[in-house]
């Protein structure tokens, strides 16, 4: 989509400069138009049978550890792990790759899911490569937590070669539900191009290190080869596939069955207080994004409201009235932190980020070119 191109999408209010997202001839997104297939198009239990024979395939009847599930404790990942080793008798490993700046409560959630009945496998990526990265990745192109994004695929992909365990269960499938390439809506499995692709916003990790550093140094920032990924016949896939997104239903059974606590906070709007809880570098991420996209963290939470039906556009637009512009100033010093930087460096580079075919500065303020 042209930069110098801003409007939103009359039902659900996503912008024109979303990447990859795409308009019908009635300004209607694509994410609406795929939430209109899930409701009436999709065959969900034809899915869900499909999904039933991809686990008796994958089940290792011993009791071993057949099914990875990356996640760290939240909502999402905290149900689609209850799911598939209740209703559909897996014995899933839970994979949590450690974000950067975690969060006190995302720690306690991560505890309380494994004491409903989980095995966790914790990896911290090389931190000092990790902040090298972050740092890098914030300066060029705006997105300070490419390094987690790396981790999150890196780790659950290497554990599986390691320990011959080729079926993973990632949550939902962002492109098709958010809006952007829909090349997966009909397939349930994902490869590598897909990731580098979408997923790494096709940037070389090794363009934002500094220096030479060994394979192991990088073993849990980069992907396996496919030649291994191949050995094992690897099956990665995605669990909005094989069952309609719903972020409430996820939300009641974590809560009732994996001891899901929410935030007390209250910053973004109206999901803020159990959503994204594990790290702070997501509330950088997302105002970055409202920079360079005129998006941030309350236009993308209001849009899945709106598509499944829980508020109206004109609620909406309040709440992104409200919230989107806000920066999240209770975390800045860890930033600065984080990045070693000074604050002068640290605004100077969300300056160079802004996007100035629809950002103008009034009164020492950025304001969006929009119409809502």
């Amino acid at each position: 989509m042209n930069d110098n191109t801003f409007f939103r999408c009359i039902s659900c209010l996503t912008p024109s400069t979303r990447p990859r997202i795409t308009f019908d001839e009635n300004q209607i997104c694509s994410a609406c138009n795929f939430a209109n297939k899930k409701k009436s198009v999709i065959d969900w239990e034809s899915r869900k049978l499909e999904l039933h024979k991809i686990c008796d395939k994958y089940r290792k009847n011993n009791g071993d550890f057949d099914v990875l599930v990356p996640g760290g404790g939240g909502k999402d990942s905290s149900y689609v792990a209850w799911m598939l080793k209740n209703e559909f008798k897996m014995n899933p490993l839970c994979v949590c790759a450690v974000p950067p700046l975690p969060t006190e409560i995302g720690s306690k959630n991560l505890s309380n899911f494994s004491a409903s009945g989980f095995n966790i496998l914790q990896i911290t990526p090389n931190l000092l490569i990790s902040k090298q990265i972050a740092k890098n990745a914030f300066i060029k192109y705006g997105q300070p937590q490419l390094d987690w994004l790396y981790s999150i695929f890196s780790v659950p992909l290497k554990i599986s070669t390691k320990m011959n365990i080729p079926f993973i269960m990632y949550g939902e499938e962002a492109e098709s539900e958010y809006g952007g390439a829909t090349e997966l809506e009909k397939k349930p499995n994902f490869n590598l191009d897909h990731i580098f692709k979408f997923y790494y916003s096709g940037i070389d990790l090794h363009e934002l290190i500094d220096g030479k550093h060994s394979k192991s140094d990088l073993e849990f920032l980069t992907l396996p080869s496919k030649d291994e990924l191949e050995r094992i016949n690897i099956f990665p896939a995605h669990w909005s596939y094989f069952e309609k997104w719903d972020e409430d239903m996820h939300l009641k059974l974590a809560e009732e069955k994996c001891g899901l606590l929410r935030s007390n906070e209250n910053t973004s709007g109206p999901n803020s207080s159990f959503s994204h809880l594990d790290h702070i570098m997501y509330f950088l991420h997302m105002y970055l994004a409202y920079l360079k996209f005129g998006f941030g963290r309350a236009t993308a939470d209001a849009s899945i409201d709106i598509k499944m039906g829980k508020i109206s556009t004109e609620e909406a637009k309040k709440i992104i009235k409200e919230y989107d512009h806000i920066f999240p100033n209770q975390y800045l010093q860890s930033y600065l932190t984080y990045f070693d930087m000074t604050e002068q460096e640290f605004w100077s580079v969300c300056e160079s980020h802004r996007n100035k075919n629809i950002f103008e500065i009034r009164n020492e303020q950025y304001v969006l070119k929009d119409t809502i």
